[in-house]
C-alpha cells in the first residue's frame, strides 16, 4: 500500500508530539533530581555526622510545581530552538547560496527543480557547503522552509545521475516529514551538549588551579558545592545520553524509505548505490563542519564501526543503517553487484581531462589601418579594447602575412568579433597591464583573465571550488614547475618574499580607494606567491601560478589516498 499524504501527516504529528513531551519529561527529571539533591544537602548541613543520601519522595504540591516549571522551561527551550532553526543550522554548516554563474551550481539547481516537480511542486532550496568532503543533507522547519544541501566534493566527484539520486533521497526525507522531525530533534538536544561541555571545561581548568586557600574553603563547606556540581554534571551526561537515544529513535531505519522513494523518483537504483559507495569510502567527512549533526546527513560523516554492524546495540546507537545493506537492496533492484559499482566509480575517477581555456597567444601582434593610417603594433589584449575597428578593417600580422580584412584572420576575428570563447570584458582591469580583464569559465566557476600577461583574478571561495574540481588537466611544463617548487621546499631553498610598498599591486576591485594587495604565499604548505586583497578577498595569480597550485595540491592528495 502506498505511503499516503494522510499517513505522512499523522506520523509527523505523532513524532513531533512525542519529541515535545519527551523534552518536558527530561526537564521534569532534571528538576526533580535537583530538588532531591537540595533536600539532601540541607540534611547534610543540619547533621553532617549522620548523613545518609536518600531519594526523597516529594508530595503532590511540589510535584505540580516541578511539573509546571519543567513545562515552562521546556516550552521556552522548544520555542527558542525552533525559531530560525534552518538558518542557524546552515550557519553552523557554513552553507552558502548557489552562485548563478557557476556551471556546477546551476546543474545542482536544475536537478532540485526537476525533483521538486516530480514530488508535486514541493519548494526546495538548494545550498552548497564549500568543502572537499562528500555528503548531503536536508533540513526543514515549521515555516515550511525546506533546504537540500550538497558539499562541493559531491558536485565535483559524482556524475549528474548520481547527484540526481542523492537529491531524490534528500527530497524524500522532506516530503515524508522525516526531515522536520530529524532537524528539530538534532538541534533541540544540542543545548545539553553545550552545557555539558561547559561543565567539562570548569572541571578541567578549575580543578588544577586550586591553591591552599581554596582547599581550606573546601574544608569549610566548599566540598558540598563540588559534590553538587558533580551531581549536575552526571545528570547532564545522563540527559545527553537520553537525548542521544531520542535522536537514534527519530533517524533510525528511515534511510531505507528515503532510498526507496529516491529510486521511484529517478528510476535509477544503481546510481544511488554508486553515490552511497563513493560518499562512504571516498572523502567521507574530511573538513565537514558540525559532524555532531550526523542525523541530517545521507551518510554519517564520522566513520564508526558500529554503523556497519547488525544487532540490538548497533540498531540503538547508529543513526544510519549499514551502508552495505542499503547498497545491497539497491543493487538487487538494479540487478547488479558491488564489483560493477567499484568498476564504475574507478572508471569515473579516471575520466579524461580537458585543457585549460586559452584566450590567444600573447606574442601575436598586428598593424591596424585605423582613421586612414597604419597604427600599431597592437597585441591581442590591445586589439580587443581598440575602438573604431570592425570586420572590414584592414590589418597585417607582424612577422609575416598579407594585408587582409580583420574577419579573415582567425585570431583577430575571435578576439574582436566572436568575443573569444564566449568571454566578455569585465569592469576589472589587470593590475599589471591595465587592460580589461576577460570573464572566463574555469573549472565551472567564473574567473577574470588578462589576455596580455595571462594573470588570473579569482575570489577566495572560488579557489576552493577550483581545487576540488579536477576537470582541467595540466601540461608537462606546469607539472615540471610544480615539481621544482616541491623540491625547493623539501631542500629548504624557498626564497623569502620581498615586499616593496612601491611595487604592491592595486586591487582591481578596490582600486578607487587605492587599496594595495599583499604579496604573500598561498599557504606555508603550498608556497605559491600570490597577491591577496584583504579588503574584498580577491586573489591575483600571475601567469601559471593558479595551475601550478592546483597541480601541487592534487599531487599531494593523490599520494595521501
Amino acid at each position: 500500500m502506498p505511503y499516503s499524504f494522510t499517513q505522512i501527516e499523522e506520523d509527523k504529528t505523532k513524532t513531533i508530539r512525542f519529541v515535545f513531551f519527551f523534552l518536558i519529561l527530561v526537564y521534569f527529571a532534571v528538576f526533580w533530581l535537583i530538588a532531591v539533591i537540595a533536600l539532601n544537602a540541607l540534611d547534610y548541613e543540619a547533621n553532617p555526622y549522620v548523613f545518609r543520601f536518600r531519594f526523597a519522595v516529594l508530595d503532590l504540591p511540589h510535584i505540580l510545581i516541578i511539573l509546571g516549571l519543567a513545562f515552562m522551561i521546556g516550552y521556552a527551550h522548544w520555542g527558542f530552538t525552533t525559531a530560525g532553526l534552518v538558518t542557524r543550522i546552515l550557519g553552523v554548516l557554513k552553507a552558502e547560496a548557489l552562485n548563478p554563474k557557476d556551471t556546477y551550481h546551476q546543474m545542482f539547481r536544475n536537478i532540485v527543480e526537476e525533483v521538486s516537480v516530480a514530488t508535486g511542486g514541493r519548494k526546495m532550496e538548494p545550498v552548497i557547503v564549500p568543502t572537499m568532503a562528500m555528503n548531503a543533507f536536508a533540513v526543514t522547519d515549521f515555516s515550511g522552509r525546506a533546504v537540500i544541501g550538497l558539499t562541493e566534493g559531491v558536485l565535483a566527484r559524482l556524475t549528474r545521475a548520481q547527484i540526481e539520486a542523492v537529491v531524490g533521497h534528500e527530497a524524500a526525507h522532506i516530503v515524508t516529514g522525516d526531515s522536520l522531525a530529524t532537524t528539530i530533534t538534532t538541534s533541540l538536544f544540542e543545548l545539553f551538549s553545550g552545557v555539558l561541555r561547559g561543565f567539562e571545561a570548569i572541571f578541567r581548568f578549575g580543578g588544577g588551579g586550586r591553591n591552599r586557600s581554596s582547599v581550606r574553603a573546601q574544608g569549610r563547606g566548599g566540598g558540598g558545592v563540588i559534590v553538587f556540581l558533580l551531581l549536575i554534571y552526571f545528570l547532564l551526561a545522563f540527559t545527553k545520553f537520553l537525548s542521544y537515544l531520542m535522536r537514534m529513535f527519530i533517524s533510525r531505519q528511515r534511510e531505507y524509505r528515503a532510498d526507496a522513494i529516491a529510486t521511484r523518483l529517478t528510476r535509477d537504483p544503481l546510481s544511488l548505490a554508486e553515490a552511497l559507495y563513493a560518499i562512504s569510502y571516498r572523502w567521507r567527512g574530511v573538513g565537514l563542519p558540525a559532524q555532531e549533526l550526523e542525523s541530517i546527513f545521507i551518510i554519517n560523516p564520522a566513520y564508526s564501526s558500529i554503523d556497519e554492524q547488525n544487532g540490538f546495540l548497533p540498531d540503538l546507537f547508529s543513526t544510519h543503517p549499514p551502508v552495505h545493506q542499503r547498497m545491497g537492496i539497491l543493487l538487487n533492484m538494479a540487478h547488479s553487484d558491488l564489483k560493477t559499482v567499484i568498476k564504475n566509480i574507478d572508471h569515473q575517477a579516471q575520466r579524461p581531462r580537458s585543457s585549460a581555456p586559452d584566450i590567444g597567444t600573447v606574442s601575436l601582434q598586428w598593424m591596424v589601418n585605423k582613421d586612414g593610417a597604419w597604427q600599431g603594433p597592437f597585441n591581442m589584449a590591445q586589439l580587443t579594447v581598440l575602438g573604431g575597428i570592425g570586420p572590414e578593417t584592414w590589418i597585417q600580422r607582424i612577422g609575416g602575412g598579407n594585408v587582409q580584412l580583420l574577419y579573415q584572420d582567425p585570431e583577430a576575428r575571435d578576439a574582436v568579433i566572436k568575443n573569444d570563447l564566449g568571454a566578455k570584458n569585465s569592469s576589472y582591469h589587470c593590475p599589471r597591464c591595465a587592460v580589461p580583464l576577460r570573464i572566463l569559465t574555469y573549472e565551472g566557476t567564473e574567473v577574470f583573465k588578462c589576455p596580455s600577461c595571462r594573470g588570473t583574478l579569482v575570489g577566495e571561495n572560488d579557489i576552493k571550488r577550483i581545487i576540488i574540481r579536477e576537470e582541467i588537466g595540466f601540461s608537462d611544463r606546469i607539472e615540471k614547475i610544480a615539481q621544482g617548487i616541491q623540491r625547493e621546499e623539501t631542500s629548504g631553498l624557498v626564497n623569502v618574499i620581498k615586499r616593496d610598498p612601491k611595487t604592491l599591486l592595486k586591487c582591481p576591485k578596490c582600486r578607487f580607494i587605492n587599496n594595495r594587495m599583499m604579496r604573500m604565499f598561498y599557504t606555508e604548505v603550498y608556497r605559491i606567491e600570490i597577491d591577496r586583497c584583504f579588503n574584498c578577498g580577491l586573489i591575483w595569480f600571475d601567469a601559471d601560478e593558479l595551475e601550478v597550485l592546483q597541480c601541487m595540491i592534487e599531487s599531494a592528495l593523490s599520494k595521501s589516498k
